[in-house]
């Protein structure tokens, strides 16, 4: 999703938008994959819950906070007031 050489550079506000939209295209992927399973339950696999965890990990980590931390420059806000972190 994301190019690690530029993870130190400030996300432009359309990058930031398509991170998000490429975060809701891959959310919507798992919840249709998670859909399909619950219709058949015995073939669920622990692996197609780590593909599951694995994604949407990716997603958190290379989509949305790097949008949240653009979104939240943009409004003057620091990326610790923006986001809730329990």
């Amino acid at each position: 999703m994301s190019d690690d050489a530029h993870d130190d550079a400030p996300l432009d506000p359309q990058e930031a938008l398509r991170l998000l939209d490429e975060a809701r295209s891959r959310i919507r992927m798992v919840i249709w994959a998670l859909h399909g399973m619950h219709q058949d339950i015995s073939v669920l696999t622990p692996d197609d819950l780590s593909d599951a965890e694995h994604i949407l990990t990716e997603v958190l980590e290379n989509a949305l906070n790097p949008a949240v931390d653009a979104v939240s420059d943009v409004l003057g806000m620091g990326s610790a007031e923006a986001v809730t972190h329990h």
